[in-house]
């Protein structure tokens, strides 16, 4: 639904969009067909089927993104493979239903179960492991998240405790999702790794390791929304500049929050007409550190830096299909699966400017970011709340702000797993950026080195390591 929505607001000839519209529904005649809906005339089929492929030739001449899709939809694993740098591994976990009719508990109700794919570079060999009953792993990923949740609304009390239960769950989950295929990845270097269920949710950096956790120990680790993000893009349209909004004006919020402020909460439907949404004082300096940071190495292309009242939803609609960076330091939000018409683009969205006052003109949802043609955006980074969580879907990932972004054009999106701190992100945010442009890393380098820094600079001052600190930023895409 999003892409088809994206691919209309984008044919800027009329011809493309009426035949994206007849292809669908072709596609959807060709479906009925070979699933044998009631009253079909199968005979019908093969015309059918030949009237979708002429509509999709016709497509592939005039559409340049049409053809993009398709060559990601027709890729094969060698294609993939190709793609891999040296010393690399695709790691692609499956949350699947496991049914043994011959076994009286599998019987009636099927038993969800994750499985591990492992794909090298340097082999053809694809390594299969089944990691075991789904309900036990994703209860000690619930404890994990649980125990960030605690220490992110503790005022820095309970740390010590805090932390320890997030290691018990995550050294056990690192047992059940990573230790079984150490064999597969020796050597490795880089790891993409594709999570399904809700292995979206979690931080695989921060799994512990011995006395520290994956990140002290590599691989680097690079989370991707599907195996077809290693498939490059058609050249998009050539963008330049840096737009980044902190700091938006809300206006003064009807209550105090306790402890640090943080950017936004899963809220319900009922709960969000009367939210009041607070100041995020460090989020102006961090977009101005990220600015001062683009001019210095990237000197010929433009910096729009809004703030204030200034960092509005129509400022950001008028200027994010024209720049190569996106920043966005504001609220978040994620609101009940029920809410929205059972639509999951709609359960999820940024805040902007005037939210206090005007609901409906301040907050741009999933479903309209998705809209956008952000075609040629290297980064999106979504400093806020939650950005990373959504609706879960088996097979699908999480439908939220990451995936709308990315069905927009956006190459990667930097997304966050849970509530931040409004401080820790600016530091994060500092160090990100200098590997990014003054060390000329690459994404997945970029985002892992700079939680490297913010833990080892944590641990040199004495601070709680609680993964909630440094763990909750993470990369995913191109």
């Amino acid at each position: 639904m999003a892409q088809r929505a994206a691919g209309l607001n984008r044919a800027h000839d009329p011809a493309v969009a009426s035949l994206e519209d007849e292809l669908e529904k072709q596609r959807e005649t060709v479906m009925k067909l070979q699933g044998g809906a009631p009253g079909s005339n199968q005979n019908a089929q093969p015309e059918a089927i030949e009237r979708m492929e002429q509509i999709e030739r016709d497509l592939a001449t005039r559409s340049s993104r049409f053809r993009a899709d398709e060559r990601a939809r027709r890729s094969d694993l060698a294609d993939l493979r190709a793609q891999m740098p040296p010393g690399s591994a695709l790691v692609s976990f499956v949350s699947f239903a496991w049914r043994r009719p011959e076994l009286e508990e599998f019987a009636h109700s099927p038993k969800f179960t994750y499985a591990a794919f492992v794909m090298r570079k340097d082999s053809e060999r694809i390594s299969v492991y089944n990691l075991g009953r789904a309900a036990a792993i994703d209860d000690l990923v619930k404890a994990m998240r649980a125990s960030a949740d605690a220490e992110a609304h503790s005022n820095g009390l309970g740390s010590t405790r805090n932390e320890r239960v997030y290691r018990q769950s995550g050294e056990a989950l690192r047992k059940a999702i990573w230790d079984p295929l150490r064999l597969a990845m020796l050597g490795v270097r880089l790891a993409f790794v594709v999570p399904d269920g809700m292995l979206n949710l979690i931080p695989f950096a921060a799994l512990p390791q011995g006395e520290g956790y994956l990140v002290d120990h590599g691989p680097v680790l690079h989370t991707l929304s599907s195996e077809r993000d290693l498939i490059p893009a058609e050249t998009a349209p050539k963008k330049a500049g840096l737009l980044a909004i902190g700091s938006p004006e809300f206006e003064q919020a009807a209550f105090d929050t306790a402890g640090p402020p943080l950017r936004g909460a899963p809220v319900d439907c009922e709960a969000f007409s009367a939210m009041q949404f607070s100041p995020l004082p460090a989020s102006l300096g961090e977009v101005r550190d990220i600015a001062t940071t683009w001019k210095k190495w990237n000197q010929r292309e433009k910096t729009d830096l809004l703030t204030g009242s200034e960092a509005t939803r129509a400022h950001f609609l008028a200027a994010a299909p024209t720049a190569r960076m996106l920043h966005v330091a504001t609220h978040a939000f994620v609101l009940d699966k029920d809410c929205g018409n059972g639509n999951p683009l709609l359960h999820s969205g940024l805040v902007f400017a005037g939210a206090n006052h005007d609901r409906q003109a301040s907050v741009l949802t999933a479903q309209q970011i998705a809209s956008l043609d952000l075609g040629g955006v290297d980064w999106a980074v979504l400093s806020a709340c939650s950005t990373g969580n959504g609706e879960l879907h088996d097979g699908e990932g999480v439908l939220g702000l990451v995936r709308a972004f990315r069905v927009a054009g956006a190459k990667t999106v930097v997304m966050t797993l849970w509530p931040v701190d409004d401080e820790i992100a600016r530091r994060f945010m500092r160090s990100l950026y200098a590997e990014r442009f003054a060390r000329r890393q690459t994404s997945a380098d970029a985002a892992w080195l700079a939680t490297r820094s913010l833990l080892a600079e944590r641990r040199a001052s004495g601070k709680s390591t609680h993964p909630w600190y440094w763990a909750g930023f993470v990369a995913s895409g191109a």
